[in-house]
């Protein structure tokens, strides 16, 4: 067997060859039959310790796991949400100038889209040149209305004083009209009678001593005396006659004048009426000059929308953030309020944490939130809870399920977490909407 051995070697062998190597086989072999035997009973002797240990093992991490689970509620039901900033124009307009592009990060303030301004400025112009007509005929009226209210003023005084005046006239014009239609023209027409009867009785004296005269009973001066007074009688009733006829006239005259007075009065009064007219004429006057000034405020206003809708005719950023969903291109038009894309600040994201509604004993805001992301990996993120939402998922979804109708199988509901992400330690930029984060609340002070 030895010589097999060695001839499988190809070594040809001495005498004493075989002879040591079955010697040194013998050895070899016993030592190797003795450690497989050591080694078998150390086995038999800790192989229950072994099972011990991975059974300790494997209890510590399922209580661990169990442990964690309940005080410590994790979820894989999260993503990363922020803010949509949908940007559209205030004005309608053609896009004149894109400065940004989808995914550019913009400032605050960074000019975007130019729409055409053209259309704009000449509204400005229009705005501006109505104003100036609005405020030239303010001005107008500013200086026309004190000088009609002085005018008018002093024109219903003159009346009115014109009018006492004539009044008194016509006043005097019916006492004097009165005297002479009744008081003197009774007393001339009285006077009339007295002297008409003087008369009569002086005739019947001179008849009586004429005859007494020729008869030389009296003497001829005693007859010229009677005939003297006849005439005397006749001259006075003559002169009455006269002035009952004097007396007429001045009547007459009385009420021509009391007319006259009267019309004078008319006359005065609708002068009057007149200038109290032109006083309402610069009520007029004063609300023209109200409706100007009026005008005025309103082309200011005018002017001030012009100007607004030329500035919106520049789109600034309203927050920082990223360009994202654009639709817009140059040379399109756009209607007001038409979406051209959207801004995504991604300093101001959060994680929206489904988490189911037994793991929402111990879970309050303030606490610490460990996440991972599944974009990075290992690495770990930490937050904060912001708030719990006021109803489950399903709840707010567009069509609730209605569980008073149908057969009733009960499903836990998940419960909307909002979290706040620390930024300060990471780049803001790392996390974006939509992503797929993995959350575990502490709610006991420590993480597993």
């Amino acid at each position: 067997m030895g010589q097999d051995a060695m001839s499988e070697h190809g070594a040809p062998m001495s005498g004493s060859a075989p002879a040591i190597a079955s010697t040194v086989d013998a050895g070899v072999g016993a030592d190797l039959t003795s450690g497989l035997a050591a080694m078998r009973l150390w086995l038999q002797e800790t192989r229950h310790k072994v099972y011990v240990v991975i059974a300790v093992v494997v209890i510590g991490l399922g209580s661990m796991w169990v442990f964690t689970e309940g005080v410590n509620p994790t979820t894989e039901d999260a993503q990363v949400d922020g803010h949509s900033v949908v940007i559209s124009p205030r004005v309608p307009g053609y896009v004149q100038q894109m400065l940004v592009d989808d995914n550019t990060i913009v400032r605050q303030g960074d000019l975007m889209i130019q729409l055409d301004p053209a259309d704009y400025r000449a509204r400005v112009e229009q705005a501006r040149a109505a104003l100036e007509v609005a405020r030239a005929r303010a001005a107008s009226l500013e200086i026309t209305v004190p000088f009609t209210e002085g005018t008018t003023t002093s024109a219903t005084s003159a009346a009115a004083a014109q009018l006492a005046a004539d009044e008194s006239d016509l006043t005097r014009a019916t006492a004097t009209y009165q005297q002479q239609s009744t008081a003197e023209l009774h007393f001339a027409e009285a006077n009339i009678a007295a002297r008409k009867a003087e008369l009569d009785k002086a005739d019947m004296d001179v008849k009586r001593t004429n005859s007494l005269a020729e008869q030389s009973e009296i003497s001829r001066q005693q007859y010229d005396a009677y005939v003297a007074v006849s005439q005397v009688a006749r001259n006075q009733w003559q002169a009455a006659q006269e002035r009952l006829e004097a007396t007429r006239h001045e009547a007459e005259a009385a009420q021509a004048s009391q007319e006259i007075a009267r019309a004078k009065v008319t006359r005065s009064k609708a002068e009057l009426r007149q200038s109290k007219a032109q006083e309402l004429q610069s009520g007029v006057r004063k609300a023209d000059y109200q409706s100007a000034l009026a005008d005025v405020e309103e082309s200011k206003a005018a002017l001030d929308q012009a100007l607004l809708n030329l500035s919106y005719t520049s789109l600034h950023a309203p927050i920082g953030g990223m360009v994202t969903r654009r639709t817009v291109e140059p040379g399109q038009q756009f209607s007001a309020g038409q979406s051209m894309f959207a801004l995504v600040p991604l300093d101001k994201i959060w994680i929206t944490a489904n988490l189911k509604e037994t793991q929402l004993a111990r879970v309050q805001p303030g606490q610490r939130v460990r996440i991972k992301v599944d974009t990075y990996g290992r690495q770990i993120f930490y937050g904060t809870v912001d708030s719990i939402a006021s109803s489950t998922g399903s709840r707010q979804a567009l069509l609730p399920p209605e569980n008073a109708t149908g057969n009733f199988v009960k499903v836990v509901q998940r419960v909307p977490v909002k979290i706040y992400v620390d930024l300060s330690r990471q780049n803001r930029d790392v996390l974006r909407p939509g992503m797929s984060v993995e959350v575990k609340v502490e709610t006991n002070g420590w993480f597993f």
